[in-house]
């Protein structure tokens, strides 16, 4: 049961290199709730499963991936969770970055704590809690999403006028 834990774990962050939704898709239970923290960050959420699969696919919009790397796996099979410490790095898309900021500044690198509870057989995830680096996010990332989401929108209308 613990390989299926670790198994089920690791699609899970390897579906951030491509923010794909296929792969996300396959390992989330139907029952499936997906919530960031801590919640003074009054962020996004908290998500059901097409919920999450609607955010993945609005990341999609301004990034081309969103690569997590994994530094340690706890898993505890007695209660069919696994806790993942990792750090990321964004990958903005390029028709939605601007010369306002140097190309080095939208690179965003992250840290996080996942802690996945699945279901019985180890092979869905039924919850997601998030730890994000809160002052990492608030400063930096955050702006940067929200830049990019004014520039595709901006060049979104430019192709409509």
């Amino acid at each position: 049961m613990a390989t299926t834990l670790l198994e089920t774990a690791k699609k899970y962050i390897e579906h951030f290199a491509a923010l794909d939704t296929q792969l996300l898709e396959s390992v989330l239970a139907e029952n499936h709730t997906h919530q960031f923290a801590p919640a003074s960050l009054n962020l996004y959420g908290p998500f059901d499963k097409q919920g999450m699969l609607e955010h993945n696919e609005d990341l999609r919009s301004i990034l081309t991936g969103f690569p997590v790397t994994a530094k340690e796996y706890i898993v505890s099979e007695g209660s069919n969770q696994v806790t993942v410490w990792a750090t990321s790095q964004t990958h903005f898309r390029n028709d939605v970055k601007d010369e306002g900021i140097a190309t080095d500044e939208w690179v965003y690198e992250g840290e996080y704590i996942f802690l996945f509870s699945m279901d019985k057989t180890g092979e869905k995830i039924t919850r997601t809690i998030e730890f994000l680096d809160s002052k990492k996010t608030v400063e930096q990332l955050l702006g940067l999403m929200n830049r990019a989401k004014k520039n595709r929108e901006k060049r979104l209308a430019s192709k409509v006028t």
